[in-house]
């Protein structure tokens, strides 16, 4: 795609993410039929499939050769994502559908547009609390149309993280999660847990939380944030110190390499720690020792 037409297409979908808007904030009133996918902490809703089906049609009436990676669509259809140099979207219709059920105003539209398998543009959207991030490859992050810019913050002393100790509700991994809660807990002037993933990216993003670890994630939960806090002068980083694998993220996001760095160091001996406990969850495990 040359600039003009990625600038067209970025002006279009946001155009399209703003009217997904005003949809999630319908359901935000009175959701209706809640449906239980994989697990009991695994909820989707009317709404999730309609704003998805809002986004992926309306793009491809305009695109049809682009690609999708979305998450009732890779639910329904149970297939294997695949991330190819085709120009592709991968969008999360609610992130934080949990909150959303419950009138909680932490939830999200997510939308990244992907082309030679690197993020060019990205959309955070809750309209709930009226918050708009995007950001453009090399051009910058925004909410709300003023630049924003991450956290200066070097080490975890002083400093406000996430952890999504949510986590742990899956039974093999409460003790791992409550162990790394209780630790950051020491280590920081406090951890928050928003439920949901892609909007505490844009919080990164935006300086208001210092950083944030999470893992077990698909890539509509963390693409849209992962470029926004990039544009924002922030990092993220795999949990082994790499690159992220958009497809399988496990990140640490922060405003510094050096704090990413920390709580690497940090999870690294709490894992082995676990580990020699027999407490340390086998996915968690392998993981670690890949």
């Amino acid at each position: 795609m040359s600039p003009e037409e990625i600038d067209d297409c970025f002006e279009f979908v946001r155009d399209l993410v703003r009217k997904c808007g005003e949809v999630l904030l319908e359901g935000f009133k009175d959701c209706g039929e809640v449906t239980i996918k994989t697990a009991d902490h695994d909820l989707v809703t009317f709404y999730d499939g309609k704003i998805e089906e809002i986004l992926i049609e309306g793009i491809k009436e305009k695109y049809p050769d682009h690609k999708f990676i979305a998450e009732e669509d890779s639910a329904t259809k149970n297939r294997e994502n695949i991330l190819t140099s085709l120009p592709s979207w991968i969008i999360d219709p609610i992130d934080g559908t949990i909150n959303f059920v419950k009138r909680l105003h932490f939830v999200c539209i997510s939308v990244a547009f992907v082309i030679d398998r690197q993020l060019n543009f990205a959309f955070l959207y809750n309209p709930t609390l009226n918050e708009f991030f995007h950001a453009r490859k090399n051009q910058g992050a925004f909410l709300n149309g003023k630049i924003i810019s991450a956290s200066k913050k070097e080490e975890l002393r002083g400093s406000l993280v996430a952890h999504e100790i949510s986590l742990g509700c899956v039974p093999e991994f409460t003790e791992a999660f409550i162990e790394r809660a209780r630790i950051f807990l020491l280590k920081t002037i406090g951890i928050r847990a928003i439920g949901s993933a892609a909007l505490t990216l844009g919080y990164v993003a935006n300086g208001t939380i210092d950083a944030y670890n999470i893992e077990h994630l698909k890539p509509w939960d963390i693409a849209a944030g992962a470029l926004i806090i990039k544009e924002a002068g922030g990092v993220v980083i795999d949990k082994n110190g790499g690159e992220i694998n958009l497809m399988k993220p496990d990140i640490i996001a922060a405003g510094t390499m050096k704090m990413a760095m920390e709580i690497k160091e940090l999870l690294d001996e709490i894992d082995q720690k676990l580990e020699k406990e027999g407490k340390l969850p086998r996915q968690l495990f392998e993981k670690r020792n890949k």
